[in-house]
Formats: C-alpha cells, structure tokens, sequence
C-alpha cells in the first residue's frame, strides 16, 4: 500500500551532509567519493525499509532478481549525486563532463516562448539541468517543498543562496496561482511530477507494472494552461558524466489529465529501464504490487 513520501526520513541526514560539505570544500572530488562508500554502508546496514523498497523497484527496471550489490549500488548513485550537488551549487561545473540531447532545439524553443512547463521526476540531477539551461535570458524557477526535510534545505542555501532565488515554495492551492502568475510573467516553472504532494488529488497510473499514485494538479496544468510543456531528465551516467534530455511533451486535444499523467509514466519508466540507479523514490510508492519479488 502507498505510504506519503513525507512521512519518510530522507536517506540524507544534517550530519552526514554537513560533513560531507566540509570535506568536499576542501579535498578534490575523487578522494571524498571514497568516503562516500562507508557511508553507503552504512546506510543500508540501519535503513531495512529503503533496502525493500530499492528491492522492489530494481526488481522491475532491471527485470532480474535484485541482490545486495545491485541495492548498494543505487545507494552509492544517490550518494554520488548529493555529493555532485556540493560541486554544482559552488559553481564547480568544469569538474564534470556534461553531455545534452536537443539542447539548441530547447534554447531557440525557449527564446521564442520564455515561459514553459519543465517536468520531471526525482531522477538524476536538478543541478545538472540547471548548469545546462541556466541564462540571462530565460529563467526557470522550480517548484519545492522547502518545509520538507527543512536542515538539509538550509544546507545547501549556506552554500548558495542565489540557486533559491527563484524557488517556487510549495504551498498548497496557492501555488497553483503562484505558477500561472510566473509563466504569464515570462518565466518557465520546473516541477517534479511523481510524487503526490500532501492531499493534494491524484491520479492511479501504470509504471514498471505497478499502479502508483501522480500528482493530477500538474496535468491539470499543462491542460488548462496555454504554455508550452516539457519533460526533462537529467541522467547520472557514473565518474563524473551526467547526460541532460529534453523532448516536447506529447500534448493532444482529447488528452485527459488522466492520460497526460499515464504518458509522463511511460516516458519516465522508459529512463528507468535504461539507467535504473538514477530514480530515487526510496518509500513505498506504489498501491498495490502486481507481484511479488
């Protein structure tokens, strides 16, 4: 049965971020991603939870039996992009080999229509995106629930205060009209759609054979609002490769929320199946699983 993400501690904690911050500031990157493998242990020694979860989901992107090392692995990628997101957040981008798909087709897209929807999921690497995308002449401005998990949150505005600047909180009803009063501004909106957010409505879809529960807002959205819509990724490919994709969202005039939100699932799953380390839902997402492991 689905449980709220919100409930859930994150896999980050103040500690092992604050140290890990210290530590990256002041030693090159290859030598802190040592220490990121004890700490990976660590993790999946005290968390049983998130190991059954990461269990299920590989079970499904990896269409074998996961083990102990296939777990541990998607630890170490969450581990590996948090630790990026130090680098990216103090303007360390030359420190990564940052490959993009359609990228020119989004900047003259996004030149011609400044203000879009940009949807993703908690996959790879936000900072990535934005080290791709980032400009004077375009803003986006994500979508984010600052109050959850609100120590780490402040630990990454110490380290860059402007990278909030243009954060959307979420809050409820209002952020609806927060975001439509943004892109009739001019600017684009980033949103993370697979995650329901508080008791917000949702949508049942099918991913990687499972039915889980989106947030219909989102696709509410991209219906009733005349912008253009986009899904993003931003792919974590190991050592220090990230590769960004961008294509048009597939919008057509009979859509539904129901069935705008069941194709972002199947474009998501497709991410999934091809690098399934970089999506990182470590809570009990789905409703019901279609089988067992």
């Amino acid at each position: 049965m689905a449980q709220s993400w919100q409930q859930e501690k994150e896999m980050s904690n103040a500690f092992w971020l604050t140290l890990i911050i210290k530590i990256a500031l002041k030693l090159p990157r290859w030598s802190v991603r040592l220490l990121l493998h004890p700490i990976t242990f660590f993790f999946l020694l005290i968390a049983p939870k998130k190991r059954q979860v990461s269990r299920h989901y590989l079970a499904r992107a990896l269409n074998t039996k996961p083990r102990i090392w296939h777990i541990y692995k998607h630890f170490f990628w969450f581990s590996s992009i948090l630790l990026d997101k130090v680098y990216f957040l103090t303007q360390k981008k030359a420190l990564f080999d940052v490959t993009f798909s359609n990228r020119e087709t989004v900047i003259c897209s996004l030149k011609q229509h400044p203000a879009q929807f940009f949807i993703s999921g908690h996959y790879g690497s936000l900072e990535a995106l934005k080290a791709c995308y980032s400009s004077q002449d375009y803003t986006i401005n994500p979508v984010i629930k600052l109050d959850h998990n609100q120590t780490v949150v402040n630990l990454f505005k110490n380290l860059n205060p402007a990278f909030y600047d243009n954060v959307i909180p979420y809050n409820g009803l209002e952020t609806t009209f927060k975001i439509y009063e943004t892109l009739k501004e001019g600017a684009s909106v980033a949103l993370l759609a697979d995650r329901p957010i508080e008791n917000a409505s949702t949508i049942s879809v099918t991913f990687l054979g499972d039915q889980i529960l989106l947030p219909e807002g989102i696709f509410e959205m991209i219906l009733r609002f005349p912008f253009p819509a986009n899904i993003f990724f931003s792919q974590y490919q190991g050592g220090n490769r990230y590769h960004v994709h961008c294509i048009p969202m597939p919008v057509e005039k009979e859509d539904t929320p129901h069935t705008l939100a069941q194709k972002f699932a199947h474009i998501l799953e497709q991410q999934c199946l091809e690098a399934p380390y970089n999506w990182f839902n470590f809570y009990t997402y789905w409703i019901e699983p279609n089988h067992d492991i």
